[in-house]
């Protein structure tokens, strides 16, 4: 059993969209403060601050279960996506992009192969992939499984 474990949440850079229209585009609820690009910038507590938002953001954290299998729960994500495809190109070509973000965390080796048509499927979608490891403290030189010879 792989000791690791993740996080995964989308995120929608855009120029200027609305934010509702992204939320109303793939059925999910933002988890976080929207932007809209162009449109003065507030303070979470909703007092204003200097100059516009120079872009939209969206994101949506997803909710998981721990189960060690992030290639399988990637791919069940891809197929969530799929009646979306057009709105998700749609986003690309007006120079946005949409962004599956995976934070990994342990302490130990984390080994996964993403396959290829997972990548495919994704690349399909204009989805890109964001990995960030959260390791331990451990240098690699230093790390336990190394022989020093």
């Amino acid at each position: 059993m792989l000791k690791f474990h993740y996080r995964v949440s989308l995120h929608v850079i855009h120029p200027d969209i609305d934010p509702d229209l992204i939320t109303r585009e793939l059925e999910l609820q933002p988890t976080f403060r929207t932007t809209r690009g162009g449109m003065p910038k507030m303070t979470p507590n909703g007092l204003p601050r200097d100059g516009n938002w120079e872009f939209s953001h969206w994101m949506h954290s997803f909710d998981i279960i721990q189960d060690g299998e992030l290639v399988g729960y990637l791919q069940r994500l891809t197929v969530t996506f799929e009646p979306h495809r057009e709105f998700l190109r749609r986003m690309y070509e007006e120079g946005g992009n949409v962004e599956c973000f995976v934070g990994i965390f342990t302490d130990t080796n984390c080994d996964q192969i993403l396959p290829f048509d997972l990548l495919g499927k994704l690349a399909e979608l204009r989805i890109d992939l964001r990995l960030d490891l959260y390791g331990s403290q451990l240098r690699q030189s230093d790390h336990p499984s190394l022989d020093a010879n």
